[in-house]
């Protein structure tokens, strides 16, 4: 994935652009909001719960139709201010139930709402899933993987983990789960269920750093030292043909560096980040008032489900901003440059990324910029949410 640096992004500019209704494009949709009921609410940990969604009845499913490793935005108001958070599918792809594992966090208005009054029966709009913490699955192949999950980060990976298992009959799996004690561990019986199931194809290693292990390499804090030790001992497998990385920035990034270091090619090395905190440059949730008479220092188009509008950039815009003055439907969730919900196309202009953590090196080649993190470095600028 992409580091966290500055970067300046130039769009391809298209041979024609339509000026009112953009053509269909049947590869990709951009996200969308459908209310769905809960089916349950079920409790995890002591302060975690898994809601799983009622989709039987819905009109078109094919909307929620999922890869591994993705997630939903779930969206409500609390005393009239609009929250919006991103949950990791946790589920086998693509026709496991549509549910999501909530951690409630210090302070959370959603999480903390989530794990205390939500229950079956309520309404929820949820987003369409978004994200490409993926990869392309191959049944005839013998691959294997090193998995490397912390607290909630745990719930992509074994969306990952029980799919892989699924489809790919001869891949074999190895996770290290980190959590600070064995009680505050997600998803804990559904895992030992997955590896009973799959006896022999999968092993797991549970790391705590609040509580004492028989083993040493797993009791305490993962630096640096600790990782390389786990590679050297095999348990973090850096010759493995994938490894998926899901957790705090900080274990992230030391652990990708680790895993690079022994040997493993950086494009197989898939990383998502968890956290409780704005990471991004921009952390405003709606964007930012406009004075009357205020001169724009750029304008632009967007194209998102199917229509083309025009927009103009104000001094302190992100791209998102400007788009959404105009199409209040236009796709966010954390607005801090990590779930890659607000990705777009940049087919016209150039324009700066704050920070990216949510696209890979090979999809900013492709063009695609997250437009949360996006300001303008030309006078206009062109993007496409559909594409």
């Amino acid at each position: 994935m992409t580091d966290n640096a500055t970067n300046s992004v130039t769009g391809i500019t298209p041979d024609n652009v339509v000026d009112d209704v953009a053509g269909s494009n049947d590869a990709h949709e951009a996200p969308t909001f459908v209310q769905l009921t809960v089916r349950s609410v079920e409790r995890d940990t002591d302060k975690s719960v898994v809601v799983t969604f009622e989709t039987s009845t819905l009109d078109r499913p094919e909307l929620l139709a999922f890869r591994h490793g993705q997630h939903l935005t779930l969206r409500r108001e609390f005393d009239g201010v609009e929250f919006r958070r991103s949950y990791s599918l946790c589920s086998a792809a693509p026709d496991g139930p549509l549910r999501v594992a909530v951690r409630q966090i210090p302070g959370g208005v959603f999480s903390t709402w989530a794990n205390t009054e939500l229950q079956a029966g309520d309404r929820l709009d949820v987003m369409t899933p978004a994200g490409h913490f993926t990869h392309e699955l191959m049944p005839t192949e013998a691959r294997r993987y090193t998995m490397l999950a912390a607290g909630s980060g745990i719930t992509p990976v074994f969306s990952i983990m029980s799919t892989i298992l699924r489809h790919e009959p001869e891949a074999l799996v190895r996770l290290v789960y980190v959590n600070q004690t064995s009680r505050s561990t997600m998803l804990l019986e559904e895992l030992e269920r997955l590896r009973d199931r799959y006896l022999g194809r999968i092993q797991i290693w549970y790391a705590f750093t609040r509580e004492e292990t028989d083993a040493t390499l797993l009791s305490g804090r993962p630096d640096r030292d600790r990782l390389d030790a786990l590679i050297r001992a095999r348990v973090l497998a850096s010759d493995a043909d994938h490894a998926f990385l899901c957790g705090p920035i900080d274990l992230v990034q030391i652990a990708q560096d680790a895993l690079i270091d022994a040997g493993m090619a950086r494009e197989r090395v898939h990383r998502e980040l968890f956290t409780a905190r704005q990471v991004g440059a921009s952390i405003r949730m709606a964007p930012q008032e406009v004075d009357a008479g205020a001169t724009p220092v750029a304008v632009g188009r967007a194209t998102l489900h199917g229509r083309n509008t025009s927009f103009e950039m104000f001094e302190g815009d992100s791209v998102l901003d400007a788009v959404q003055r105009v199409r209040p439907d236009a796709p966010f969730s954390c607005r801090s440059g990590v779930c890659s919900t607000c990705q777009a196309v940049l087919l016209d202009g150039e324009v700066e990324m704050a920070v990216n953590y949510g696209l890979s090196d090979d999809e900013v080649e492709r063009g695609y910029v997250l437009t949360c993190q996006s300001t303008a470095l030309t006078d206009s600028v062109s993007v496409n949410y559909d594409a």
